[in-house]
């Protein structure tokens, strides 16, 4: 009996639209919205933009505004710098300051395309990296290159023992080293292959995001601790060239130009990595074309562009103040001039002649005519 009943409904269900039928024929769509849910799924420009009302025109804009403003800000403090600062820190000051107007602008581009997210990652990466040493070298700059930063710092004023490895308990026996230009230059290193390294290890991800973009998902979380050790041994290099010169360049503001390009990097991977949790723990919602991937990108990518915004109006802050000059050293320099010929017995015109130079310093002694 049950065979027939079944029979019958095999035979009248082609005729008949019932509910039954509307469902299997809607199942591909159901799957369909399914796969756009996926929390890693992001919808091409197209589907973005169909999707798009007036609250993503009003992101959009406001994102917009952002990015002037701080092309605006970046362009008045290089004005500044080149009208300025020293020769020599002119281009290091540049590049440093560059790091806020591209960051910004890769951060939007990701805000109006969602698929551009890695290479913005990227962009902000690499950027921050290059803008380190960058920082390193204008420290260096600021001394008047190397031989005079050995020259002006305290002989035995490189401490190993700084953050961050002053947190770790293996660090304790570190010595105190000399400060010499072999050691100056190690420090150059330590923060050289911050660049070096992230550039290598992002090259490899966007080459698996091309190849296909599961197996950049798969393997993200495997770069991340050789990208957190080149980022600890680069950042402890800072560290250490800013102890050594604390007393040299105390007027130059160090530690506040170091920190505000810091937050750059602590905002983007700290809050880069809240945003892939959140989207990955199904906290955002999902509405087809919009995923929470995509939901988790643009909160991220638009408390970036706010926080540009910030640290660029801090660092205009920090460049636009003067430069203090620096002491001369243990090199004093003359404030009078006497002709040798002058001081010899039976010189015809003895002390005739007395030249007087203006001073090189502001802490010089006079030379001594004996």
């Amino acid at each position: 009996m049950d065979q027939h009943v079944v029979v019958v409904a095999q035979h009248l269900a082609p005729r008949d639209h019932s509910p039954l039928s509307a469902r299997n024929s809607s199942a591909p769509e159901v799957l369909n919205a399914s796969a756009h849910c996926l929390a890693e799924a992001v919808p091409s420009i197209h589907e973005y933009y169909t999707a798009i009302n007036v609250a993503g025109i009003t992101l959009f804009t406001l994102g917009a505004a952002a990015v002037l403003f701080i092309l605006f800000v970046y362009v008045d403090t290089l004005r500044h710098v080149m009208q300025k600062a020293p020769p020599l820190v002119k281009t290091h000051s540049a590049f440093v300051l560059g790091v806020y107007p591209v960051v910004a602008i890769a951060t939007y581009c990701a805000i109006i395309v969602p698929r551009a997210q890695l290479l913005a990652e990227a962009v902000t990466q690499g950027m921050f990296m290059a803008a380190l040493y960058q920082l390193f070298c204008l420290l260096v700059a600021y001394c008047g290159g190397e031989a005079e930063l050995v020259r002006r710092a305290k002989p035995d004023s490189l401490d190993t023992r700084v953050a961050p490895c002053c947190c770790w308990p293996c660090c304790c026996c570190l010595p105190q080293l000399q400060v010499s230009k072999t050691n100056v230059r190690k420090l150059r290193l330590l923060v050289l292959q911050l660049p070096v390294v992230q550039g290598l290890v992002y090259m490899v991800l966007m080459v698996m995001w091309a190849e296909e973009e599961s197996l950049y998902q798969v393997n993200y979380m495997y770069f991340q601790p050789a990208i957190a050790i080149s980022i600890f041994f680069g950042i402890w290099g800072m560290s250490m060239t800013i102890k050594v010169l604390q007393d040299v360049l105390c007027g130059h503001r160090m530690r506040s130009k170091f920190m505000v390009l810091q937050l750059v990097l602590l905002c983007a991977k700290l809050q880069g990595l809240a945003s892939r949790a959140v989207a990955w723990g199904g906290v955002l919602p999902c509405r087809p074309p919009i995923t929470p991937a995509v939901y988790a990108n643009l909160v991220y990518n638009s408390l970036m562009l706010s926080e540009m915004v910030v640290l660029s109006i801090v660092a205009r802050h920090l460049y636009h103040q003067e430069l203090p000059e620096l002491d001369s050293g243990s090199h004093p320099a003359p404030q009078q001039v006497c002709v040798i010929g002058d001081l010899l017995p039976g010189a015809p015109g003895k002390l005739s002649r007395v030249l007087d130079a203006q001073p090189l310093g502001r802490d010089n002694k006079a030379f001594s005519e004996t």
